[in-house]
């Protein structure tokens, strides 16, 4: 029986929990208010069946729990981070975390140091949606990669696939909100298409709502345009529109896609139940990771998605193009 502790905002905690309790081999050691609070009840907890600590450091003072479970959003991730790593914790999050250079160096450096690691995949990538996308580039869908368009909305309330955006609106800072959604779409992109080399992103901010466009280049060729908006008080209307195009065709979806849960010869699939859709299956393979017979491939898996991040934020910071090494932590 693995034992979890479980970070973040009320609504986020009660369905991690939720899927936990449905796994034979998971239980919820305890739990933990987030530093990013959406307004959902905080950090009231009473629906939980597990201790409740004001503190992650207080959660494993006993020293008897195996993983750390920290629900988004990722630029609130850093201190949670630094905790369970410095006690040999492996520790799961999404998205992709969203932090500064500095914070970023200092993580995956405890990382290598301590008995722990980080499995930080966007539940995007377990979807069915983006799955089919992803299967039909490796089969040669669209041939070469070209451009890869990505465009949203955030947050908005419903439809289910895309609510974890909604606690993304405590953070204060738009660079944090816009980085903290962008990790999502840069996670999917590198899964998809591979690494990416090269970051230049303008943000611009205003009363009524935040703005990013980012540009990003593969390293094996091809380029990937990430248009977000993040509306402060009034909850926009959902909308999301992706499309991969290369030189032998187009895929993409949108929001009507994604809003009936997909579709199949004008019938509705079966809904996936909690414990088996995309945040059930990326949960699922935490507990996998923590039974030892499938280890992450590094001390941070995946290690590039949240680089690009960071780079993100010096090119909004300095208004420049941000080229990433390669081999670099």
């Amino acid at each position: 029986m693995q034992r979890i502790v479980v970070v973040g905002a009320g609504a986020a905690v009660q369905a991690h929990a939720e899927r936990y309790e449905r796994f034979d081999d998971a239980a919820v050691y305890g739990v933990v208010g987030g530093a990013a609070e959406s307004g959902d009840g905080g950090s009231d907890f009473e629906s939980v069946d597990a201790p409740s600590y004001d503190s992650l450091s207080g959660a494993l003072r006993d020293d008897d729990v195996d993983g750390v479970d920290i629900c988004g959003p990722g630029s609130t991730f850093g201190d949670a981070l630094e905790t369970a790593l410095n006690v040999g914790i492996p520790t799961r999050c999404d998205p992709p975390f969203a932090l500064d250079d500095a914070t970023y160096d200092r993580v995956v450096s405890l990382a290598a140091e301590s008995n722990g690691w980080i499995l930080s995949h966007s539940p995007h990538r377990f979807s069915r949606l983006y799955d089919r996308l992803h299967s039909a580039i490796e089969s040669g869908g669209i041939g070469s990669i070209g451009v890869a368009r990505i465009e949203r909305t955030a947050p908005f309330c419903g439809p289910g696939w895309n609510v974890s955006y909604d606690g993304v609106s405590a953070i204060e800072s738009h660079v944090d909100a816009l980085c903290a959604v962008l990790a999502h779409d840069v996670d999917v992109l590198e899964w998809t298409f591979g690494p990416i080399e090269r970051v230049f992103v303008r943000m611009r901010t205003s009363a009524r709502c935040d703005h990013a466009h980012a540009v990003f280049a593969f390293r094996e060729g091809g380029r990937a345009t990430v248009e977000t908006r993040w509306h402060r008080n009034e909850p926009p209307d959902p909308r999301v529109n992706v499309e991969y195009s290369g030189n032998h065709g187009r895929l993409d979806f949108d929001e009507s896609d994604a809003s009936t849960a997909l579709r199949e010869d004008g019938a509705s699939l079966a809904v996936d139940p909690p414990e088996d859709d995309c945040r059930g299956r990326a949960l699922r393979s935490f507990l996998d990771h923590l039974r030892d017979a499938d280890l992450p491939p590094s001390d941070v898996a995946p290690t590039t998605p949240s680089r690009v991040v960071a780079a993100v934020r010096r090119s909004a910071d300095e208004d420049i193009p941000v080229t990433l090494a390669e081999g670099s932590p």
